[in-house]
């Protein structure tokens, strides 16, 4: 009698166990979680994992939702592995990535190919959402938005009209160079050098030295903040005197403590104002550090892209293809970063740009 108890029990757990399967959606997140990169990587899926928890908790829909994480290691190679075994798991709805324009690239023609919604809350290359696809949204603004900002800063506001341009030869880093150095070029700058780097190196001062003939008045730079920190801490120590500048790639605590008193002075430009000076944000700051520490960078626009995806859930029958219109019909959105809506080709409407400048070890932010 005991055996037959026991068999009883073990075939209703796995009973169980299948429809618990069965009744949950996952929302994969895919990011570099090992390397250079992993500590933006992890902010990101850390948001998605507090939305889903609250949302969870709350019973906002019928099924529970479950975060997976997938480490692309911010190589495209690995992203492209990683999409591939995300599309055959019939669970997972949307993904959440990747993180950079380079990965995101050849992933979504992957989840194009398979019907998967894919939200990325920083991956800004503008020929992300110009391949044609119907399943690919982006919460955060492009490279032209923020390469053309930048370029209008330089001439405008700083009042420079001579600049050097490295960028890191990714999607990401040379198309925001590439934005940049358009937009000096139509106010009237002039580019004195365009050219490109190799990550992963340690030292630059070979092309830092022919830069500094140039005499340039700002460098700006297209990439990613270990480079960026090792460009600023080698040009101080060339004695170059332009200011050096750069976008959201270094727009995060780690280029600080890794350049050190050399990124004093350093320019950056990024997507959203202050997060601490927004209202909006101010709930999401106190709950994710108390969970999960010091916020990197992109955490609210994970925050927002999960949330996103969490409200369009509720008007589909929890399969991809209604996931995908559901998303692509989001309206007027409230997020913690602003209104969220997109355009015909999945990017989001709001698009403005803001700077900071590194003083005494910070980031303040430049009101204009």
């Amino acid at each position: 009698m005991k055996r037959i108890i026991l068999l009883f029990v073990i075939l209703c757990l796995i009973v169980s166990g299948c429809t618990k399967k069965e009744d949950v959606i996952k929302i994969a997140v895919a990011v570099p979680l090992t390397g250079p990169q992993a500590a933006t990587g992890q902010d990101i899926a850390n948001a998605v994992k507090l939305a889903v928890e609250e949302a969870n908790l709350k019973g906002e829909l019928s099924k529970k939702m479950e975060v997976v994480t997938y480490d692309d290691k911010a190589d495209p190679k690995e992203a492209v592995n990683v999409a591939h075994r995300l599309v055959v798991d019939s669970n997972v709805l949307v993904v959440i990535g990747h993180m950079n324009s380079g990965c995101t690239l050849p992933a979504s023609r992957i989840y194009n190919e398979a019907g998967l919604a894919m939200v990325t809350p920083s991956a800004t290359n503008p020929t992300i959402t110009k391949q044609g696809f119907n399943n690919v949204f982006r919460v955060c603004p492009t490279d032209d938005v923020q390469g053309s900002a930048a370029g209008e800063f330089v001439i405008k506001n700083l009042k420079k009209r001579k600049v050097a341009i490295l960028h890191d030869k990714t999607p990401y880093g040379q198309g925001l160079a590439e934005e940049f150095q358009k937009a000096v070029k139509e106010k009237g700058g002039n580019v004195l050098t365009f050219e490109g780097i190799t990550p992963g190196e340690m030292d630059y001062s070979a092309v830092l030295t022919k830069i500094k003939q140039k005499n340039p008045e700002v460098l700006y730079f297209g990439g990613m903040y270990n480079e960026g920190s090792l460009l600023v801490k080698q040009m101080v120590n060339l004695n170059i005197k332009a200011v050096f500048m750069s976008g959201d790639g270094l727009y995060v605590p780690e280029f600080i403590r890794l350049a050190g008193k050399s990124s004093e002075g350093v320019i950056v430009s990024f997507v959203a104002p202050p997060y601490d000076k927004l209202e909006s944000t101010k709930e999401f700051i106190e709950k994710f550090t108390v969970k999960y520490g010091e916020i990197k960078t992109y955490a609210p626009y994970a925050y927002d892209a999960a949330n996103v995806i969490i409200n369009a859930l509720r008007k589909t029958n929890y399969n991809r293809k209604d996931l995908i219109h559901a998303i692509a019909t989001t309206k007027d959105f409230k997020g913690i970063t602003g209104d969220i809506a997109f355009d015909e080709k999945g990017d989001i409407l709001s698009k403005r740009i803001y700077f900071y400048k590194v003083t005494n070890g910070k980031f303040e932010w430049i009101k204009e």
